[in-house]
């Protein structure tokens, strides 16, 4: 007993260094640019989110991210961000139940918009190792990251809206021919680790290989999970679809 015991514990130690030697871990994961503007013109108004994702770390096989775009109620926000907090309901593990977006469907307080899969770009932003960015930055990818770039219509994004548990439609405003809706919403951007079921449209091998998130956390389904620095609002003109102002 006692020598299945120490070889249970080289083990994990084998296994634990081959890790830690194999893999840096993922010190950082954010977004280095984000653009919010309306697109489609007069006929079919939209509106078009595009940034990007960086992670740095983790292990150099995942050279493509899946990205989620989810509409939630600013109101909703504080409840949100404590479930995504609580390492329980985010566990890989726990999955075969209820995938963690699907729990926040569930309860109303997101609506999936789109998700889209990015390959890995490692075009250089940066002049020099100090990370002063070219004249142009603006127009450059940052060296390992993702882009992603999402456009959906004000109609999409009012119907997805009004599924929300907290909207409110018969609390808005009207003065002569328009009606100005009070509920404010954002948007959430969430990447899941490839090894995640959440992970629909990376390549089969990926999902199929160990991934973690920040540091060396193998149990947590959640790479990035955060709010967009933007909130928005609907404003109707007479029986027109609605218009998507950004605040």
């Amino acid at each position: 007993m006692r020598i299945a015991s120490i070889s249970i514990l080289i083990t994990l130690l084998y296994v634990s260094t081959t890790f830690a030697q194999r893999d840096a871990p993922v010190w950082e994961s954010y977004l280095p640019k984000v653009l919010i503007y309306h697109d489609g013109g007069r006929q079919n108004p939209a509106l078009t989110v595009d940034f990007l994702f960086k992670k740095n770390g983790g292990p150099h096989e995942h050279v493509e991210h899946q990205a989620y775009v989810l509409v939630y109620l600013k109101q909703d926000e504080e409840q949100i961000m404590k479930l995504a907090g609580d390492a329980e309901l985010t566990k890989k593990k726990n999955e075969k139940t209820k995938l963690f977006l699907d729990l926040l469907v569930e309860k109303k307080l997101v609506a999936p918009l789109e998700s889209q899969v990015a390959k890995i770009n490692r075009t250089p932003r940066f002049e020099d190792v100090r990370g002063n960015p070219r004249s142009s930055g603006v127009e450059e990818l940052v060296g390992s990251s993702f882009a992603f770039k999402f456009t959906f219509t004000y109609d999409t994004l009012f119907q997805s809206v009004r599924k929300l548990g907290n909207f409110r439609p018969e609390n808005a405003r009207v003065v002569g021919s328009e009606t100005s809706f009070d509920e404010k919403f954002k948007m959430i951007v969430f990447v899941p680790v490839n090894d995640s079921r959440h992970a629909t449209k990376v390549s089969k091998e990926l999902r199929e290989m160990y991934d973690f998130a920040n540091t060396m956390n193998f149990d947590t389904a959640l790479l990035y999970f955060r709010p967009l620095p933007y909130e928005f609002s609907f404003r109707k003109y007479r029986e027109e679809n609605p218009l998507v102002y950004i605040n």
